[in-house]
């Protein structure tokens, strides 16, 4: 699990560290409306592709994980599994050919037809299950890098959205693609049974409900910026989106491999091994969110203006609430990957799931028309927390998550440090570049230095004892 870990850790840096080089870039040449334009029908197919792959990538998975030593139960699985798989996206295929010829009637919403057929050859649950993640990682460095390279050759000025749109779909699509021929080998081919396609539906589809829930407020929130507000709007909230995804792009990856192990230790009846996992687990995130969503937050009104160029001021206000959401984010990603989805206790993840997006729905209904994309970073914070609070109260007596949460108090605490320390600093650096870098690097010192010195003093007091 740690070598899986530090894998898909360092694919998802390179998922951040690629961003820096093309969104300054991008931001300078579209603007926050070409952005947002970008963004808006990005996700509104993103959410189309939802009901492709419907649970998968958590029911695909656990299943896969759970049976991943029978080849022939395995075979039967994915091949059952995938032609469920492959109706689903037949029929969205043709719902979104509707929507664009009769509601969105844009060239760019077209386009992105390719992105959400690239929903169809999604088969990652399968890969994740049997815990082999080298193979999409390498695979996926290589196209995200040769797709940046045709970004930065063929993206010269505002006219070229739509390359920059055709560049993006067809990656995606290559992506799915070339993952292939790697099933050689690993299954048989069985003939499919409509007994056990029929058989997946149900439990894949009450997997389904969370992510549609999730994808309410997590994907809504754009939609509901271009439709109530503008594509301005959307570009302020898509922009400071990309400086959330830093944070958690850890939350991605440690659930990516936790959820098949867990699975795995589940169906052994190791529970103690579960539980050093599950504790491990919530002190990463909570090193993880205090050092880097504190340090973001104490850099980025220089931050911003530098990286995203001018006109996306109003990005620094979305993160001082997106940011926050990310603690609660991350704890709710280690109870829904590592007990309810393992344990099978869906119900408890699927109701707070709701909760959560009725609620962001209401906030975001109200707060949007005024304060625009600030108005839905609020929502999407107010959730969150919502969803976490839910969660740890339903599952409370059976695992005592604050017990694990609070044994780390103190990287709050030198968090908030470590923000107003750096907050409170006001270089003499005429170039604003260095002036970021500089405040960084004071922070991060900050923080490892208060970390040891906590760390060394807990040492000794064990050594007393």
């Amino acid at each position: 699990m740690k070598k899986n870990f530090i894998m898909n850790v360092s694919y998802q840096f390179l998922c951040i560290c690629l961003p820096f080089i093309v969104t300054p870039y991008i931001s300078r040449i579209f603007g926050a409306e070409g952005i947002g334009v970008f963004s808006y029908n990005m996700t509104v197919a993103s959410y189309f592709g939802l009901f492709v792959i419907l649970g998968l990538n958590n029911y695909g998975n656990r299943e896969i994980a759970m049976n991943k030593e029978e080849i022939n139960r395995l075979s039967s699985l994915f091949v059952n599994i995938y032609i469920m798989q492959v109706l689903a996206g037949i029929l969205v295929l043709s719902v979104y050919g509707w929507y664009c010829v009769s509601i969105a009637k844009t060239t760019v919403s077209c386009v992105f037809g390719v992105y959400l057929l690239s929903y169809l050859f999604d088969i990652n649950w399968f890969f994740f299950g049997m815990e082999e993640f080298k193979i999409t990682v390498i695979r996926n460095t290589v196209i995200k890098l040769c797709t940046t390279v045709l970004i930065l050759t063929f993206i010269r000025e505002k006219d070229d959205l739509i390359i920059y749109v055709w560049i993006t779909v067809v990656s995606y699509l290559l992506t799915q693609l070339s993952i292939w021929p790697f099933l050689k080998g690993r299954i048989r081919l069985v003939k499919p049974s409509w007994k056990e396609i029929k058989r997946h539906i149900a439990p894949n589809f009450i997997l389904f409900i969370p992510v549609l829930g999730v994808s309410l407020y997590n994907m809504m929130d754009k939609v509901m910026i271009g439709i109530i507000s503008s594509s301005v709007e959307v570009g302020y909230y898509e922009s400071a989106d990309k400086l959330k995804a830093i944070p958690i792009m850890f939350v991605t990856a440690l659930g990516t491999v936790a959820l098949p192990r867990i699975s795995y230790l589940n169906s052994k009846s190791k529970e103690s091994e579960m539980e050093r996992v599950f504790s491990n687990s919530v002190t990463l995130i909570n090193f993880v969110m205090t050092s880097i969503c504190f340090g973001i937050m104490a850099v980025c009104s220089e931050f911003v203006p530098v990286f995203f160029g001018e006109g996306f001021e109003k990005s620094i206000d979305v993160l001082y609430f997106l940011l926050p959401s990310c603690f609660f984010v991350g704890i709710g990603n280690v109870m829904k990957t590592q007990f309810l989805i393992p344990k099978k206790r869906d119900g408890i993840y699927i109701q707070s799931i709701f909760i959560g997006a009725g609620l962001n729905l209401v906030i975001n209904a109200v707060m949007i028309p005024r304060l625009g994309a600030v108005g839905a970073a609020i929502a999407t914070l107010f959730t969150e927390i919502v969803v976490c609070g839910y969660q740890v109260i339903r599952i409370s007596s059976d695992v005592q998550v604050m017990k694990y949460v609070m044994k780390d108090g103190y990287m709050y605490v030198i968090g908030m440090i470590m923000f107003l320390a750096v907050k409170g600093i006001h270089l003499p650096i005429a170039l604003e570049l260095l002036n970021v870098m500089t405040k960084i690097f004071i922070g991060g010192v900050v923080y490892v230095a208060l970390l040891a010195v906590i760390q060394q003093a807990k040492g000794r007091k064990g050594i007393g004892k």
